[in-house]
């Protein structure tokens, strides 16, 4: 029972810092056992099973992150319903600061476990040790995409400040964008060292793998994310036509080829929030431009699931990691690693899965690139090809209202662009794509920079 109110205590202490560095626990005791460990992971994989916004992101945050791009037509949205629902990226932007000082919590957390717990031996503490590490490098995966510039090796920018070590004292500035990138890297290399085993811990090799994948596709490490990729397919082949739409119209449960599903759990007020997001989501129609993708409708098994008779999103709003988004990281890696036929035939490969009758694309019969796309310049600050834009075209309709088509603008051009609401012009300008520093700590810690276009920020 002196142990239980320990870790209790502990925990308590950790939610009432307002600051993120206050992590020693002073006065306290700090948990002996992998099993009193166990339940400062407990309280986070709980939020991420019943959704949260923090490190997985639930239904709410994917209709959010849709509301800020452009699949969704904005200048049509539907009054008074459409209040609820984020008119473009600029309303949100101070509220960022939380997921800033909320994703350093949860660090702060597996820090605690990787400092203190000294069973690494027993698979209780390798499962607990491998989680910690693993939500540890998700979490500063998160801040690089949020809070970091897109990538540029020319050019990087600033890291996010790395907290690994108890000392609240300490007032860290920011790493470079390379030791930031090799901080993840080497937590989910350690996650995949321990092997996670038991299944409540949920953050095993292949979701580390799995973000390995995104971690390099975003930081242009093209060939390394062409290898995580091919190798998490070998294990998780893409579904066919019915079992894709099985999968799809599962708004909890974690199935067909997902690597990883959050949200897989709902109690009354989680139900209550998801329906009614997704009720909101329905009083802005999803953009011409986006429709006009599916150009073979009904032929495309996900034209029904993403989009209703009036034009209005009808997709489950799902936060996962699953293997079409694999296959999509494989085709654009091959592009960029100049292996277009690889490209191509990756490209082919999802096509066939997902449009009833379809011929392959050749080089000769792929689409023009359409120069009314928000999307002109690829990662790497290069005309759109028509074979890259085609690969985008998928994914686009591919992960549709999965959180994805933001992050695409942000990794491909930051492109401006503007929306219209009761004839005010609101823009989402360039750097909006990237989110405020906590404006307190930029007050306390000296040198520490904050993202431009925020020097004012309170």
């Amino acid at each position: 029972m002196k142990k239980t109110f320990t870790v209790i205590a502990l925990v308590l202490l950790a939610v009432s810092c307002n600051r993120y560095l206050d992590i020693k626990p002073y006065g306290q005791t700090i948990p002996e056992t992998a099993e009193e460990f166990s339940a400062l992971l407990h309280a986070h994989l709980d939020e991420i099973d019943y959704g949260e916004e923090v490190v997985m992101g639930d239904g709410l945050e994917m209709a959010d992150l849709e509301c800020y791009a452009d699949n969704l037509a904005a200048n049509l949205t539907q009054y008074p319903g459409g209040n609820y629902i984020s008119l473009y990226i600029g309303e949100q932007l101070s509220a960022k600061q939380t997921l800033y000082t909320n994703l350093y919590a949860v660090i702060r957390d597996c820090n605690i476990i990787i400092g203190y717990l000294e069973d690494r031996s027993s698979r209780l503490g390798m499962d607990v040790l491998g989680t910690a590490y693993a939500l540890r490098g998700i979490c500063y995966y998160n801040l690089l995409r949020n809070f970091c510039q897109a990538c540029n090796p020319d050019n990087p920018g600033p890291g996010v400040p790395l907290v690994t070590e108890f000392d609240m004292e300490a007032k860290p500035t920011r790493s470079t964008y390379n030791q930031t990138v090799k901080r993840i890297e080497e937590d989910l290399n350690k996650a995949i060292e321990y092997d996670i085993q038991d299944e409540i811990y949920r953050f095993n090799s292949d979701v580390a793998k799995g973000y390995l994948a995104r971690l390099y596709f975003w930081t242009q490490q093209y060939r390394l994310a062409a290898q995580y990729a091919s190798e998490l397919l070998e294990k998780y082949p893409l579904l066919d036509a019915e079992p894709y739409k099985a999968m799809i119209g599962e708004q909890m449960a974690k199935s067909g080829n997902m690597i990883f599903k959050a949200q897989i759990y709902a109690g009354s007020s989680e139900s209550t929030a998801l329906t009614n997001s997704k009720n909101y989501l329905k009083n802005r129609p999803c953009s011409r431009l986006f429709y006009d993708l599916f150009a073979e409708k009904e032929r495309d098994v996900r034209f029904a699931l993403s989009i209703d008779a009036k034009r209005l999103p009808a997709k489950n709003l799902l936060s996962c990691l699953r293997s079409a988004e694999l296959q999509l990281i494989l085709a654009e890696s091959y592009y960029h690693s100049d292996e277009p036929e690889k490209a191509l035939a990756a490209l082919n490969e999802l096509r066939r899965k997902r449009i009833a009758d379809v011929s392959d694309y050749t080089m000769q019969t792929l689409p023009p690139v359409d120069h009314d796309d928000l999307i002109q310049v690829d990662a790497k600050g290069n005309a759109l090809t028509p074979l890259l834009y085609a690969i985008h075209c998928e994914r686009r309709k591919e992960l549709f209202l999965e959180g994805d088509r933001w992050y695409e603008l942000k990794r491909n051009g930051c492109p401006e662009f503007w929306v219209a609401k009761q004839g005010l012009k609101y823009t989402t300008y360039s750097w909006m794509y990237t989110f405020p520093l906590y404006a307190p700590d930029i007050q306390l810690v000296e040198g520490l920079e904050q993202n431009p276009g925020y020097d004012k920020m309170e």
